[in-house]
C-alpha cells in the first residue's frame, strides 16, 4: 500500500482531532472526521458571553 492511499479515520472533532488532523498537513491521505456534532464549540469563553463581556457575534 503506498501513502497516497492511506485513509485515516479521526473519531472526534475536538481540539486533539482537530489538531492532529491539521497537524498532517499537505500529507497524501485521505481523512475522514467522525464527530456526533456537527460544530466546535470553544468552551473556554462561554462565561465571557454569559457575562456579556463578549459579543455573541
Amino acid at each position: 500500500m503506498n501513502q497516497a492511499s492511506l485513509r485515516i479515520v479521526v473519531v472526534g472533532a475536538g481540539f486533539g482531532g482537530l489538531e492532529f488532523t491539521r497537524a498532517l498537513g499537505g500529507a497524501p491521505v485521505r481523512i475522514t472526521m467522525i464527530d456526533k456534532r456537527n460544530h466546535h464549540l470553544f468552551q473556554p469563553l462561554l462565561y465571557q458571553v454569559a457575562t456579556t463581556a463578549l459579543a455573541t457575534s
